[in-house]
């Protein structure tokens, strides 16, 4: 593998770093060298957070050259629009359809776009757009701690991932603190099958 790059994109507390970790060690342990890059902006407190993983052989740098991005992981809708830009043309992206409204929506402050118009933006880079309501689905399972695995379990099914689902289990089993692992699982599992 030359280069595979995947964007990863939510807010703080939703689990886009164990994520990234958790694709990072499926890489190495299968030969491929990994880097992680991460940018954080008040994440403890709902802020912006994006995670890239550029994974292959010619990988030198942790961030995602502009339009290098082969797969977009978001996290929260209008985030992927923040950060389309890195995607190439065609890019696969797995997005979550339940919004975190912010605080400034709340308080009347600003607005916040129907899911329809983030769709229609993803759609001027990508058609390739997997969307599900992952947050609903993380927490009919158990809990909404769990929405970055179902995201993992979507993402494993896209047309180039370069794991298979069961190598990205095992990564789960060996990153996931042991009390959480059953619930994380279940939940990739739920991924996998929203996608199918």
């Amino acid at each position: 593998m030359i280069e595979y790059n995947i964007v990863m994109c939510g807010v703080g507390g939703q689990g886009t770093v164990l994520a990234s970790k958790i694709i990072a060690q499926t890489a190495i342990r299968n030969g491929i060298n990994a880097r992680v890059g991460e940018t954080h902006g008040m994440s403890q407190r709902g802020g912006t957070v994006i995670s890239h993983v550029r994974l292959g052989s010619e990988v030198y740098g942790a961030l995602t050259p502009e339009g290098h991005g082969d797969c977009m992981l978001a996290f929260e809708p209008v985030e992927s629009m923040r950060y389309m830009n890195y995607l190439r043309k065609d890019a696969f992206i797995v997005l979550n359809s339940h919004p975190l409204i912010p605080t400034s929506v709340n308080a009347g402050l600003a607005t916040y776009p129907k899911f329809e118009i983030v769709e229609k933006e993803l759609n001027r880079v990508s058609k390739n757009v997997i969307s599900t309501d992952a947050s609903k689905i993380a927490t009919e399972i158990g809990g909404i701690i769990s929405l970055n695995m179902v995201i993992l379990g979507a993402f494993s099914k896209i047309p180039g991932c370069p794991f298979s689902a069961d190598e990205m289990k095992k990564s789960i089993k060996e990153l996931v603190k042991p009390r959480f692992v059953d619930l994380n699982l279940r939940a990739f599992d739920e991924g996998v099958e929203a996608y199918n």
